[in-house]
C-alpha cells in the first residue's frame, strides 16, 4: 500500500511541479520530493520533523540552494531537536540558525515551532550568531524561541524594520544589558 502510495506521488509531481505553490511534508522525504520536479511557484514550505541533519540542504551548495534562496517566502519549520546547553547550544546556533537566516533571502514568515513547551528545542541565541549574519529585510513575521530577554531586545534593536508580527518565547527572562528608550 505505502509502496503505491509513494510511486503515485512520484509520479504525480513531476507532472504538476509547475501549479505547486505550498509543500508541507516530513523533512525526511524533502530531497525525494524537491528531486521529483522543478517547483517554480513553490514559495511556502513546511517540514515536520526538522532536526539538525537536515540543514545540509539549506547550503550554498545544496542543490535546492536557488529554491531556498530566491523562491520560498514561508518557512515553518516543526522542531524535533532537542535543547541543549553549553558548547553545542552555540554550534547548534552556529551551523543551523546561521545558515537558515543567512540562505533564505526572500523570507518574508518565518516560524521555528515545537509541538510542547518552550525548552524542547535549541533556543535562539543571538550573541552566538557569527557577526555576518543578518536577517532579511523582507521578513515581516517572526515566531521563535530565544534563549533570554536580551536576545528578544537585539531582535528589535531596527535589523527587522519590515517587521509586523513577533511571536517569541524566553527560555530565561534574565537581562545582562541596559534597554534603550526607543525600542
Amino acid at each position: 500500500m505505502m509502496y503505491l502510495l509513494a510511486f503515485s506521488i512520484f509520479y504525480i509531481l513531476p507532472q504538476k511541479h509547475n501549479c505547486v505553490r505550498k509543500l508541507i511534508l516530513d523533512a525526511t522525504y524533502m530531497e525525494h520530493i524537491l528531486l521529483a520536479g522543478d517547483y517554480p511557484n513553490l514559495t511556502h514550505l513546511e517540514l515536520f520533523n526538522f532536526k539538525e541533519e537536515i540543514v545540509c540542504y539549506f547550503t550554498d551548495k545544496s542543490q535546492f540552494q536557488h529554491i531556498f534562496q530566491y523562491q520560498i517566502t514561508d518557512l515553518i519549520l516543526h522542531n524535533n531537536d532537542q535543547n541543549r546547553v553549553g558548547t553545542s547550544l552555540k554550534i547548534y546556533n552556529r551551523n543551523i540558525y546561521a545558515h537558515i537566516i543567512d540562505l533564505f533571502q526572500n523570507l518574508q514568515h518565518l516560524r521555528i515551532i515545537t509541538s510542547s513547551s518552550v525548552d524542547e528545542y535549541p533556543p535562539l541565541f543571538l550573541s552566538w550568531l557569527p557577526s555576518t549574519t543578518y536577517f532579511t529585510s523582507t521578513l515581516t513575521t517572526l515566531c521563535i524561541n530565544v534563549f533570554s530577554f536580551d536576545d528578544c531586545v537585539s531582535l528589535l534593536d531596527g535589523r527587522l524594520k519590515q517587521l509586523t508580527t513577533f511571536n517569541v518565547q524566553f527560555y530565561a527572562i534574565f537581562t545582562y544589558m541596559l534597554i534603550p528608550n526607543n525600542i
